[in-house]
């Protein structure tokens, strides 16, 4: 078998493998246009292991991150996939294959870190370990849409159908939004729910980026990203992006207001968008995840868990993986960075 790492490739052709090998959005290259505006500087990889017989048997979706300072670039070169490579058939080999030669390839291109990421990711995790990888582990909550309304109603824990009879009661409206409105929306909303995260000990989600161009554009203008909103009396008090690709819906991200908290918007919302999509086919909803250490009662993503669960899906183990590649060259710039911050 033959690796190969591109920073170009046929788009479409690209993402027809990505399918055609039960890939996700975060194999995609729509995914790579989102993550260059999000991270700037960021380069994309498109790796493959293509067998003897010329055919792509495996698949991954890196980036490459370096300082812009050439002094230093050769030192804080580090290599992400937000996503576990996907093979052909899941099997185990391949697996292990590709992500040793993804190892060899990182290394000679003189990278510090390897890190390979989880979302969408609850297959060979495991094996990370066994590759020599600090694992961290993580969950997510998958719901399957091939089912009837009544069949996703009653797999709900009581108090969210509850939650979403009172919502339904107050009125609350759940809409998609107009590309410029619901950018806004959401980025303001996003603030609140930031506020609310920090204040339980949580990590601060609040979008610093660019003014002029969001990252959620070429998720929306590629129609894999859609923005809805649940609306009181006129007012957007909770707004998602969801992006559908290979008929897996993945909630990407979310902001409530306090309104949405007292309304249960953001579950009617939820409810009402498994119905839309699993009509326009989709086959599988992902609510997004958490740290593993949200079983722990006392974790400030506990309540997260808590709330994901109860809408009766599939909690999946997921499993990221990092390795140190240059152990000097990164002891040394943690050092420095240690020193900087004093």
């Amino acid at each position: 078998m033959r690796f190969k790492a591109v920073d170009q490739v046929e788009r479409s052709e690209w993402d027809h493998t990505v399918r055609d090998m039960g890939g996700t959005i975060f194999h995609s290259s729509i995914w790579a246009d989102h993550i260059c505006i999000t991270e700037p500087g960021a380069i994309p990889v498109f790796c493959s292991l293509v067998a003897e017989n010329g055919k792509q048997i495996g698949i991954a979706l890196g980036f490459r991150f370096r300082s812009k300072h050439r002094v230093i670039a050769t030192m804080t070169s580090r290599f992400r996939t937000d996503a576990l490579p996907i093979v052909k058939q899941n099997n185990v080999d391949c697996f292990a294959e590709f992500v040793q030669a993804l190892e060899t390839h990182t290394r000679a291109a003189g990278d510090v870190e390897l890190t390979l990421g989880s979302f969408a990711s609850g297959r060979h995790g495991d094996m990370l370990t066994n590759l020599g990888f600090t694992s961290t582990r993580r969950l997510e909550f998958e719901i399957p849409l091939d089912r009837s309304d009544d069949e996703l109603w009653m797999n709900f824990e009581y108090k969210r159908r509850k939650n979403i009879k009172k919502a339904m009661r107050l009125e609350v409206k759940i809409e998609d939004l107009p590309f410029e409105e619901g950018i806004a929306a959401l980025r303001r909303l996003q603030g609140a729910s930031a506020h609310r995260i920090v204040q339980r000990g949580g990590p601060d989600i609040t979008y610093h980026g660019l003014a002029t161009v969001d990252p959620i554009t070429p998720l929306v203008k590629a129609g894999v990203g859609r923005l809805i909103g649940a609306i009181v009396a006129d007012t957007i008090v909770s707004a998602s992006l969801f992006t559908c690709f290979n008929n897996l819906v993945y909630h990407t991200l979310s902001g409530h207001g306090p309104q949405a908290l007292e309304t249960q918007a953001p579950t009617l919302l939820l409810w009402e968008t498994m119905k839309r999509y699993r009509n326009e086919g989709a086959t599988r909803l992902n609510l997004g995840g958490c740290s593993i250490d949200a079983l722990n009662e006392n974790s400030p993503e506990h309540g997260v868990y808590i709330y994901k669960v109860a809408f009766g899906g599939e909690c999946l183990e997921c499993v990221s993986g990092t390795k140190i590649l240059r152990r000097g060259v990164h002891q040394v710039m943690k050092t420095a960075r240690l020193l900087l911050r004093r």
